[in-house]
């Protein structure tokens, strides 16, 4: 026969272990956090590449949370009402990282666990959004270098293929692709911050694959940011659009896939 005693002792015992879960849950959540979402997200830092993420758990079932985090691309596919709502609204849908649904739900719990500190008025540092970088002084000679970049006229440092490659672009001279998606409206969807998390991340699949190996410098970033934003402002222009773009493109798209693939090999 077990005493009172120890049946209190074997209680508090299981309340530490379940709370040392639950700890060690919400550390790996917020490394996860931070590997794979922080780029893209705050925690009540405002909208930014992707909605803000304060209250999210609150907000959304997790069964749905769960799906979007490890499968945001079948969620697209099944028509979700919610996911093509956010696809609307940001103008892309969130790249699949490959995280598994056990990392989904670690973020998740992270997440709730900041909800709930917060919600307690506690002193929750790790929660807090990450200091913003000085913004771009816009010139035009930044944004014509952005310009140069983006469609090849001048290469990237590191040898990265140029954005027009594949992306269409509205923009006075520039003559892009249809192979990915429209790049015009891509600042005022995201904002600076939004896209130097993007780009400086590369996060999207093909992005990683063909810059792996080749990222971009702070300034190229800075130049394709204001060339972007220089885009958002102006009015009219000519789409840069056409077969004749998306045939040439897609030519350096399969020079660039075969470089790297006997690189790789090599």
């Amino acid at each position: 026969m077990f005493t009172r005693r120890q049946y209190l002792c074997g209680f508090i015992l299981l309340l530490s272990l379940l709370a040392n879960g639950v700890f060690a849950q919400g550390d790996q959540g917020k490394e996860l956090f931070e590997k794979h979402c922080a780029s893209c997200h705050t925690i009540g830092g405002g909208d930014s590449g992707g909605p803000d993420l304060k209250g999210v758990t609150a907000r959304r079932p997790t069964d749905w949370l769960e799906r979007v985090i490890a499968e945001p691309d079948k969620l697209t596919a099944g028509k979700d009402a919610t996911q093509a709502e956010l696809v609307k609204k940001y103008g892309f849908e969130m790249p699949n990282l490959g995280i598994s649904r056990d990392d989904a739900r670690k973020i998740i719990a992270f997440l709730g666990a900041e909800a709930s500190s917060a919600a307690s008025g506690a002193a929750t540092p790790a929660a807090a959004p990450p200091a913003a970088e000085k913004a771009i002084t816009v010139t035009p000679e930044l944004i014509a270098t952005g310009k140069q970049l983006f469609t090849g006229e001048k290469r990237f440092s590191k040898g990265g293929a140029p954005c027009g490659a594949c992306h269409a672009f509205t923009y006075p001279g520039v003559r892009g692709a249809n192979l990915a998606s429209d790049l015009t409206q891509l600042y005022e969807g995201m904002g600076e911050q939004g896209m130097r998390g993007v780009l400086t991340s590369l996060k999207f699949p093909i992005m990683r694959w063909v810059y792996a190996d080749r990222p971009l410098s702070d300034e190229e970033i800075a130049a394709l940011i204001a060339f972007s934003k220089d885009a958002g402002e102006q009015k009219g222009g000519q789409p840069g659009k056409g077969v004749a773009a998306s045939g040439a493109a897609l030519f350096l798209c399969i020079i660039v896939g075969l470089t790297l693939y006997k690189r790789r090999i090599g």
